[in-house]
């Protein structure tokens, strides 16, 4: 096995655009670009007690300066918050919108979080999410927590609609949930949240990283795997890799400039390049991942190709994602990919060569008009 270091360089490119005081144009931030993917997301990330928000390395300072500041929970009135082993809920992850996103004034959105119910009484549909404290957000309502039953041991995905304050700022709500009885729990006693940043204009570039529970790998005999491999087996049998972005961090009204994908994080299996040619990257919509999502027709309409380990090295903006991602921004929370080696399924030479990816980033660059 060989392995060729992860290597990215980005150009940063600075911008100012002045103008006088008394104009009313406003000030453009540029866009950054990250020189280095820092960190692989974890799908089952448990939030306890008392824990701070971790920061999301992605959220740029927007141009206005905020005109709020994050508010600590407080304790609600009614009734009880006293914790009990029935209720318990614990925080697995946030399906959409998460900490720091970034959105225009008044921008509508839809919160969910993945909820584990760690208690030992079934949720049904008495039980409500309740907000408690901190920027309601138009959160005023409670919605239901399901229509149906969530078990002991079992998760289920609460949403509430939300809209983004009307200035600049970061505002976070506070929630918690309501049992048939009115008693308010959340994860052992604390609440969870939803935190934005509203931004009135300028330039904002995110890395998203492949969100793990959603992409992975199918070969051709069926086989799923959570690895992002692409290549052949020892069984000859063909492997195509599959990549899902959450784009729900993009607000609606944004203006896509660049998009790129960074596949710098790799592992080279065998000798995949030299018996295979060239890999690809196409469009593909799925989720589940399934058997039936590997491609064997003749594929069209590829992205980008990568003839070589050191191509995939080299992080190449292309103008075909940011076309992709445009006609979804607003439509879709998520966009999606597949990448395989079109010339052949496999060389046919019984032994593995496979490129296996650590996480892909999804980098993109957006204007706020």
């Amino acid at each position: 096995m060989k392995s060729f270091l992860y290597v990215l360089t980005v150009t940063t490119l600075a911008i100012l655009v002045g103008c006088s005081p008394a104009a009313s144009t406003a000030t453009i931030e540029p866009g950054i670009y990250y020189t280095q993917a820092a960190q692989t997301i974890e799908a089952d990330l448990t939030r306890v007690a008392g824990q701070t928000p971790s920061p999301v390395p992605a959220t740029p300072t927007p141009t206005d300066t905020p005109t709020s500041v994050p508010t600590l929970p407080a304790p609600a009135s009614g009734p009880s918050q006293t914790p009990n082993p029935c209720n318990q809920a614990m925080f697995i992850y946030d399906v959409t919108i998460p900490d720091g996103t970034i959105m225009s004034p008044n921008q509508r959105f839809t919160k969910t979080w993945l909820l584990k119910n760690i208690g030992t009484c079934t949720w049904n549909s008495s039980y409500r999410l309740v907000y408690v404290s901190g920027a309601p957000m138009g959160g005023s309502t409670s919605p239901l927590l399901t229509t149906g039953s969530v078990p002991p041991g079992h998760s289920v995905e609460a949403s509430v609609s939300l809209q983004a304050p009307a200035t600049a700022g970061t505002y976070e709500g506070y929630w918690k949930i309501s049992d048939a009885n009115g008693n308010l729990f959340g994860l052992q006693g604390a609440p969870f949240w939803v935190r934005v940043k509203v931004v009135t204009t300028g330039t904002v570039t995110i890395s998203l990283s492949a969100v793990s529970y959603e992409s992975g790998s199918v070969a051709a005999n069926g086989s799923v795997s959570g690895g992002i491999n692409v290549g052949d087996t020892a069984d000859k049998d063909g492997v195509q890799g599959f990549l899902s972005f959450d784009i729900s961090s993009i607000p609606t009204k944004a203006i896509i400039d660049t998009g790129t994908l960074n596949l710098s994080l790799y592992e080279i299996v065998g000798d995949p390049f030299s018996g295979m040619g060239c890999l690809s990257v196409y469009q593909q919509d799925y989720t589940p991942l399934s058997a039936g999502d590997f491609f064997t027709g003749a594929p069209s309409g590829s992205f980008m190709n990568w003839c070589s380990a050191a191509d995939l090295s080299n992080v190449v903006v292309d103008s075909d994602f940011a076309a992709a991602i445009q006609a979804r921004v607003g439509a879709n929370t998520r966009i999606q990919f597949r990448l395989q080696f079109p010339d052949k399924q496999s060389n046919g030479d019984g032994t593995s060569d496979q490129v296996q990816f650590g996480t892909p980033y999804l980098i993109v660059q957006y204007t706020i008009p």
